[in-house]
């Protein structure tokens, strides 16, 4: 067994999991001073429940010791509530001193990015907790100027000084962006770069030319471009070390669902877990039969994304024909933990080598030899000290993704087994007088009856139709803006012209799009007055969330829970 001075194994001696927690003690133990990493997590938790997944990993690794988690921030809009329920979330996880502070909006474009998640930010129990602790407010900026200020320095006499800052981003770049803006624009100061050990992001990036710039297709990098490309640009200029961490290395790493739904019975984050994984997945399952977000997020997407099925296999071809109730599903599904994967590299190389999730013979170095020419010195520094996990389904980077994996299991269930007794007495799970409902699950205007009758409409599939179109064209636009930046940066006229050409075409069709949106919300609002005539039961406007996609908690209830 553990020494006692040791924090306590959550399994069985002998057991694999054991043997897990005995490696990472070695791994703790052979450190030097001053190699334990100090975390600065920035998050959009209740975006995804994969965050939460991530959180409870890093929060198992700081009550081993292999990291300390100096604080979180929570952003994208609502992050005040976001805050909020981290705040919940870390007290539960016996981490009341980590401070939370309340982020940015985290996107360019809060309305694009703001769809109806009915999944997330309902826990009840957890937004009445941080209501009741009257935690003071703090902003993400003067968050992460405290921690920045403290790296490096000595704290007591003839103390070590204060680690270096790992700073892991699994959300919008946005508040990190601004951070490094206020540091440039500082007078007569060099930018901080040695408070820093790392930056660790969940997306991706790629080389331009000479240029590191991120990958647009990455959800965290869509929210805001601007702070993307700034993040990008920073780390490249400052000669920041950084790792990314694709989707592609998520998707290989795909964690069991029958792991995943033995974390349902451990306390009140495993019975939120199941809440909200289940949900998440459920409106993954519908779109996909119903109404496609994307002509490409069809069944066939489902089958190969959500359940990792090939599209050669047998039982892709028959569920392709004939897709069975949610429920018979749900054995099937694969879980992609994508910041997680982000959230063992923050963690350490040591760590990541000792477990043989990264290869042994894969290096991080410091910035080439300044003797080489411009070129050769960009290429190698982005080469050594940018590092992207997940390039390709065939190139992971040196990551061994099954072994990923099974680290994700082993201590998201370790840290919910600790964890549980203090928990459940802290929220009063156990209590009969507090016997609320857990959650509270979004309310609509309209009966699902009425739905299911509007949404064949014309009316309604015209709304729809035009909000998809607008979306993919405002895509486009910021792919064309992008396009002409980096054409302007290669000095290639060309390009230039061709990259405005473009532009101009795609803004010109989006203009169109917009007017037929707007004419169809105004025959939407035109039934509301034809009486006996309407073509509509139910009563919607710009802003109702069935127009951008569905009542899903209404189609939950029923098809899954079987309520009427």
């Amino acid at each position: 067994m553990s020494s006692t001075s040791a924090p306590q194994i959550p399994f069985a001696e002998g057991t694999e999991e054991y043997g897990y927690y005995e490696r990472l003690q070695h791994v703790v133990r052979s450190r030097l001073p001053g190699m334990k990493p100090r975390v600065l997590v920035i998050t959009d938790i209740e975006q995804d429940y994969d965050d939460l997944l991530a959180i409870i990993f890093l929060s198992e690794m700081h009550r081993m010791g292999a990291i300390e988690i100096a604080g979180c921030i929570a952003n994208h809009h609502p992050a005040d509530r976001r805050a909020k329920f981290l705040r919940t979330t870390l007290d539960c996880l016996n981490l009341q001193h980590v401070p939370v502070a309340i982020g940015t909006k985290g996107a360019s474009d809060i309305v694009a990015h703001a769809p109806d998640l009915y999944y997330g930010l309902k826990n009840r129990r957890f937004h009445d907790y941080a209501e009741r602790k009257h935690t003071p407010p703090l902003s993400g900026e003067e968050l992460i100027d405290f921690l920045v200020d403290q790296s490096g320095k000595v704290q007591t006499p003839g103390g070590t000084p204060t680690q270096k800052l790992t700073v892991l981003l699994i959300s919008s770049l946005q508040d990190i962006s601004e951070a490094f803006e206020r540091w440039k624009s500082v007078p007569g100061q060099p930018f901080p770069t040695d408070k820093f050990d790392k930056f660790i992001s969940q997306g991706g990036y790629k080389l331009e030319g000479n240029n590191l710039w991120p990958e647009m297709g990455m959800t965290n990098n869509k929210f805001h471009r601007q702070a993307a490309k700034n993040y990008t640009r920073t780390l490249q200029g400052c000669k920041l070390k950084s790792d990314a961490w694709s989707r592609e290395a998520a998707k290989a790493a795909r964690l069991d669902g029958s792991f995943f739904q033995e974390l349902f019975q451990l306390g009140p984050i495993g019975a939120h877990l199941e809440w909200v994984w289940l949900r998440q997945e459920f409106k993954f399952y519908y779109d996909p039969l119903n109404d496609p977000y994307m002509p490409q997020l069809d069944v066939g997407w489902y089958l190969n994304t959500r359940l990792n099925l090939s599209r050669k296999s047998d039982l892709f071809q028959q569920l392709a024909k004939s897709m069975p109730p949610f429920q018979e599903v749900v054995p099937l599904i694969k879980v992609i933990a994508y910041d997680c994967c982000a959230a063992v590299g923050a963690v350490g190389e040591d760590f990541m080598k000792a477990f043989h999730v990264l290869d042994p013979s894969v290096k991080q170095q410091a910035p080439l030899d300044e003797t080489l020419s411009e070129h050769e010195r960009l290429f190698n520094d982005n080469k050594t000290i940018h590092r992207l996990f997940g390039r390709t389904q065939d190139d992971m980077g040196g990551i061994n993704a099954d072994q990923l994996a099974s680290v994700m299991e082993v201590f998201i269930l370790g840290g919910l087994l600790a964890t549980k007794d203090h928990a459940e007495k802290l929220l009063q799970t156990k209590s009969p007088s507090t016997a609320i409902p857990d959650h509270e699950p979004m309310q609509y205007k309209n009966t699902l009856e009425n739905w299911e009758h509007d949404r064949q409409q014309p009316l309604i599939t015209e709304v729809k139709r035009c909000r998809k179109e607008l979306q993919g064209l405002k895509d486009k636009q910021a792919d064309a803006q992008d396009s002409l930046e980096l054409a302007r940066t290669a000095k290639s006229h060309d390009r230039v012209r061709q990259a405005e050409n473009t532009l101009n075409e795609v803004v010109g069709k989006q203009t169109k799009a917009e007017i037929a949106l707007n004419a169809a919300i105004g025959r939407i609002e035109e039934d509301k007055t034809r009486g006996a005539e309407r073509k509509l039961r139910g009563e919607y406007d710009s802003s109702t969330p069935e127009l951008s996609g569905a009542p899903y908690e209404l189609l939950y209830q029923r098809d899954v829970l079987g309520r009427a």
